[in-house]
């Protein structure tokens, strides 16, 4: 199970590369910017609805350890938890219950008030590439004049629209 902590540092990587406006688009260049404008406008449902099938089985997954680890906790696990649980807007009783949508758009909401200097940047990023494989792709960005090749986010193609994939961002 990834931690909340590289959960929240893919959803970083998603807000910065994109993909379409509310379930995905025709394209990988117009998923970047519609999912890029719903990230800046922090439309977290409308990004929710952007990701892949497996993603979401991902996030639900997730969420479902982040559960049960929530109803076990104690000491210092707790204190952790708590702290996580407030930056995400939910409570400790929401995080023992917290389903795969909730979680993903906790760690969006912990990601643009944490990381706001980062999430300051995300209007800013420029299609840089596209590679195209079959019904996949791989999407680079231009950010601050450098393009990051290290971390392109894939993308998968599902009944005819392009959908950011975090299955593939480990």
């Amino acid at each position: 199970m990834r931690t909340l902590a590289w959960t929240c540092l893919s959803v970083w990587l998603g807000m910065v590369i994109g993909c379409g406006g509310g379930g995905g688009a025709a394209t990988p260049e117009a998923a970047f910017e519609a999912y890029k404008a719903a990230m800046a406008d922090k439309d977290f449902e409308a990004v929710w609805r952007m990701l892949s099938a497996a993603s979401h089985e991902q996030e639900e997954a997730d969420a479902k350890g982040i559960a049960e680890r929530a109803a076990k906790s104690e000491g210092l696990e707790k204190a952790d938890l708590e702290k996580k649980a407030k930056l995400m807007d939910v409570t400790m009783d929401q995080m023992k219950t917290i389903d795969g949508k909730a979680l993903f758009i906790g760690l969006c909401k912990m990601g643009s008030t944490g990381g706001k200097e980062e999430w300051e940047k995300l209007p800013r990023g420029q299609l840089a590439r596209v590679e195209i494989n079959a019904n996949r792709a791989n999407v680079y960005v231009k950010l601050d004049g450098k393009v990051d090749t290290d971390t392109p986010l894939p993308l998968v193609l599902e009944d005819g629209k392009w959908k950011i994939d975090l299955t593939g961002v480990k």
